[in-house]
């Protein structure tokens, strides 16, 4: 589980922080299950697959910043606390 104590992150930031492990880390795994020999393929295979396990909860959080597109949702991370807190300030719509 990664935190970013007392860090504020729009939108388009958590995603970068969400994804990019992601990518770089399954990527990485998917070339070595094609290049590694037979006795390790299975290890890696399990790595690959506890890996994106592991990222659920990232896809989880990405799909309520979806959800929630309405608002401009930031969210915070208090690790002494050991809380997570999301703000969300819906649009202004304008009226002619």
């Amino acid at each position: 589980m990664a935190l970013a104590d007392k860090f504020v992150a729009n939108k388009r930031e958590f995603k970068i922080a969400a994804l990019a492990p992601f990518i770089v880390i399954t990527t990485t795994l998917i070339i070595l299950l094609f290049l590694a020999n037979t006795n390790l393929k299975l290890t890696i295979s399990a790595v690959l697959f506890a890996h994106t396990a592991m990222c659920s909860g990232d896809f989880g959080l990405l799909s309520y910043f979806e959800f929630n597109k309405e608002k401009q949702i930031v969210t915070y991370d208090d690790v002494e606390n050991k809380i997570s807190y999301f703000y969300g300030k819906t649009s202004e719509r304008k009226t002619t």
